[in-house]
């Protein structure tokens, strides 16, 4: 047990022999086996007693009405059985568990279903909620992996994630060249002035991408437009706005 709360493999191993005890001393069967469905209706009762100690939580019994009517009819021997079934999951579990006095209840979805058997037919459903302990993690859990690996891992290269981008357009500018000018000079432009600017005749076209240069090339007359042939593609690390 830590802090009150118990692994989930000892709950199922104590909740069974809670189970198959209460079974064998209350006349409901003679197997047990761990359940998916707390299939309680209307025509049922849920006998219930809560526990209190190490850990608060229940103990509960789901039969028909007819079952009910003839375990309620002799509490003693009904808090008898609950209380042995109790010992030995106080016992299996290694903690103080008293449980409280015992009735009808209306009961959710315990944390450990037991299904009681008679000759291979379902007869009843017991049920065992307490506080289930969380796994233990330890570092190696989060050893940092690369961004690289976390692809290859999974059989894919990094830009293969890319092609989500295909259809997203981005604005693509051919800068021939750029100054800085006064406001007074700016605001004295007029046409025919020529403005000098920072490139070499000769010298190749910036092609940048929103802003930022990724590619350089020269000019060329595409049916009387303008184009750019691609003469280089700027490494990512020189990629500047």
């Amino acid at each position: 047990m830590t802090d009150g709360a118990f692994q989930q493999t000892d709950l199922i191993s104590a909740a069974e022999n809670a189970a198959l005890a209460l079974a064998s001393s209350l006349g409901l069967g003679d197997e047990v086996r761990i359940g998916d469905d707390w299939s309680i209706d209307d025509g049922d009762v849920t006998l219930c007693s809560e526990l209190s100690g190490d850990a608060e939580g229940q103990f509960v019994l789901g039969v028909n009405d007819v079952v009910a009517e003839r375990l309620l009819a002799d509490a003693a021997v009904l808090d008898a059985a609950f209380r042995s079934a109790m010992a030995g999951v106080a016992e299996a579990l290694m903690a103080r568990l008293e449980p409280g006095s015992i009735g009808p209840a209306s009961v959710r979805r315990p944390t450990v279903i037991v299904e009681i058997l008679d000759a291979g037919v379902l007869t009843s459903l017991a049920g065992l909620t307490l506080p289930i302990a969380a796994p233990p993690v330890s570092a190696q859990d989060f050893e940092p992996a690369s961004f690289d690996d976390a692809f290859e891992g999974a059989g894919l290269h990094p830009l293969a994630t890319l092609t989500v981008l295909n259809d997203v357009e981005l604005v693509v500018t051919a800068e021939l060249g750029r100054t800085t000018m006064a406001v007074r000079d700016l605001l004295g432009l007029s046409p025919g002035m020529v403005v000098e600017i920072d490139r070499a005749a000769g010298s190749p076209i910036d092609l940048l991408v929103n802003g930022r240069r990724i590619a350089a090339g020269e000019v060329v007359v595409i049916d009387e437009e303008f184009g750019i042939r691609i003469t280089e593609i700027a490494p990512i690390g020189d990629r500047r706005r």
